[in-house]
Formats: structure tokens, sequence, C-alpha cells
């Protein structure tokens, strides 16, 4: 999990630096992420089944609308506004987490939520300077919101069936497919700068490789935990922002990130604990 947030963040970065436009962009990445799956696949000796395709398809056509909402709503307002936004899914994940999953969901991990979203929210408003806003930038990233959260609860339920190599190799094909004709309808430009085939490179080996780490996780964490555990990724965005692109990093942000990783923290010392407690001790035998 800690590998899939430092991918999926140092991936906002890219998304910001690379100037073709939002659907070009998730066409290529796609399309390129399906192809390193397929190889994957078949060093593994494996294949897919058409049974894997069809309990991957609902998860793939989610994947690729979240990846065209989210890639138009970052080129159409500011960063603050969508992950802001994309803050929100630990809360509507709470909601379904334990009808769907049995997963045990008491007031300290509400309470702790609350915290850590407000953390995120520092974070966020202290990088955020003074920002262009954007209705359909913010009705974007609203979008992409309940197209991600609908993905990792389906995503968290049919790993239970699914190697996580072999979905996700379903997942990415079937989101590519989707995304051609959105992307041949929209008349975005098809023509993108080496650059910004080198960063697409990039992106795309490091987004297959965080979302294959991701669904595997899936099968090891409660997703009612998982899911907050991203809530960190803007912290590292932040990061990254600094590193790559020289952006300043506020006190402002860094208290709220503090508050952030504590409060995540705090969740997952909660969750060892019950686990523990859950373990019958072993009796030896007289």
């Amino acid at each position: 999990m800690v590998s899939t947030i430092t991918a999926f963040a140092v991936m906002n970065v890219i998304v910001k630096i690379i100037r073709a436009p939002a659907l070009t962009i998730a066409f290529y990445r796609l399309w390129a992420g399906a192809l390193v799956m397929v190889v994957v696949l078949r060093l593994l000796g494996r294949r897919l089944t058409w049974a894997t395709v069809r309990r991957a398809a609902p998860c793939g056509l989610l994947f690729g609308l979240n990846l065209a909402l989210f890639f138009s709503a970052i080129k159409h307002t500011n960063v603050a506004d969508v992950l802001i936004l994309a803050a929100l899914q630990p809360a509507l994940t709470l909601l379904v987490a334990g009808p769907l999953f049995g997963e045990r969901v008491g007031a300290p991990e509400i309470f702790w939520t609350a915290v850590s979203l407000s953390g995120v929210v520092l974070v966020i408003l202290g990088s955020s300077g003074t920002p262009a806003w954007s209705l359909k930038g913010d009705l974007y990233a609203s979008g992409s919101l309940l197209a991600w959260t609908t993905y990792w609860l389906l995503s968290k339920r049919a790993r239970r069936f699914v190697p996580a190599i072999d979905f996700m190799t379903a997942v990415t094909i079937t989101a590519a497919v989707f995304m051609t004709p959105v992307w041949l309808v929209s008349g975005q430009s098809r023509t993108m700068r080496w650059q910004d085939w080198v960063w697409v490179l990039l992106f795309v080996g490091g987004a297959q490789a965080g979302h294959s780490l991701l669904v595997w996780a899936h099968e090891q964490v409660d997703v009612s935990i998982s899911s907050l555990l991203i809530l960190v990724e803007p912290v590292v965005s932040s990061v990254a922002a600094l590193v790559f692109l020289s952006e300043p990093l506020p006190w402002l942000s860094v208290a709220g990130g503090l508050v952030a990783i504590v409060a995540v923290g705090s969740v997952i010392r909660r969750a060892t604990r019950a686990e523990k407690k859950d373990v019958a001790p072993e009796i030896a035998p007289a």
C-alpha cells in the first residue's frame, strides 16, 4: 500500500507536466499499460480466460471512466480542488465497508477518518495558493470520485476469485477498449511531443505497478483501512511537487501532513490490535 501511494502521488505531478490533452494521455496510457500487462502475464506462463474477463469487465469500465474524468479534472481546474474531492473517498467507503465485506467500522474509525480528512484539507489548502477555479473541473473530479470509489469496492470483491496480475490485465484491456471511442469522439489532438512520450511511458510503469500492487493488497488489507491509507497520497504529492517542480511546501501543508499521518497511524494501530485479539491462542498439548 505504501508503494501504491508513492506511485500514485508521483503520477499526479507527471499529469501536470505532460502538455497533451487529458483523454489523449488516458488513451495512450491505457493501451501501453495493457501491452505491459499482457507481456507480464505471458512471462508468468498464464493467459486470460473469459471467466476472468467477465469478472473484471465492470471494474475495467469504471477504471477507464475514472482516468478520463480525473485527467480532465486536473487539466480543467487546480489540483487542490481535485484532491480535496478525492479525499472524500474513505468517508464513502466507510458507509458500505460493513454491509459489503463484514468489516468492523466503529466510532473510533469514523473519528480518525474525519481527523485525517481535515489534515488532508490543510495540506492541499496550504499548497494551493490562489488557484483558478472551474465548475467543469470540479464536476469532473466529483464524477471521478464516484467512479474510483465504486471501482475500489468492486475490485475488492472480484479479487476473491481472480489473481492480481490476471485481474489487472483484464481491467486495463477493458479500460483501453472503453477509452478508444471516447477519445475518438472527443476530437482531442492525437499527437504528442517526444518529451510527452517519455513522461507517458514513465507514467505507465509507475501507474501499472501501483494499481497491480493495490489489487494484490486488497486480499491482505481491509478496504476501510486501505482507503484511509490513500489519504496520505496528497501529502506525498506535495513533497513530489517540491522535488520535481520546485513548488514550495508551506508550513500549513506540513502541519496538515502530520495530522493525516497520525490519524492514519491510529487507525492502523487499532486494526492491528483487533486482528491480534481475533486470533485464538494456540493450546499446547497436555
